[in-house]
């Protein structure tokens, strides 16, 4: 079972990833850090079974606010995160040179999708927050 130390601690380091206070390979050392000190889990806690994304914009410039609010079964968004995982495999470096048009520079061969799962799976009750100024998204598993 997760402590309520262990998901804060969670929070933090995402909080300080989605802030760019940390890389994405030292936020991964911390959450290992974390998880090796977080008690075995009883099974007495209810996986999530949902990821709820929200999205909200603020009326600016003339456009109207925007929310977005959306709840996915998790056994969706992994069945995503699967077939995802096979694009590079399909598509090659084409994939690659259309993100990067789009000004995403990505390495799909650095990305291991059972990190993913595991995130997921794991996030529990911790709530991610992004606020960039012009919108704020939340994501969290229910």
């Amino acid at each position: 079972m997760m402590t309520t130390d262990t998901t804060s601690d969670t929070k933090r380091v995402l909080e300080l990833l989605s802030q760019g206070k940390v890389t994405v390979d030292e936020a991964e050392q911390l959450l290992r850090a974390v998880k090796d000190t977080a008690p075995i889990d009883d099974g007495s806690r209810v996986p999530p079974r949902w990821m709820r994304i929200t999205i909200d914009k603020a009326a600016r410039d003339g456009h109207p606010a925007r929310n977005v609010n959306i709840r996915v079964p998790l056994a969706l968004a992994r069945s995503g995160v699967r077939l995802a995982g096979m694009f590079p495999l399909i598509f090659g470096p084409k994939l690659k040179d259309e993100f990067r048009k789009q000004g995403v520079d990505v390495d799909f061969s650095k990305i291991d999708l059972s990190d993913i799962e595991a995130a997921a799976r794991d996030l529990g009750d911790a709530t991610i927050d992004i606020d960039d100024g012009k919108a704020t998204m939340r994501v969290r598993c229910e």
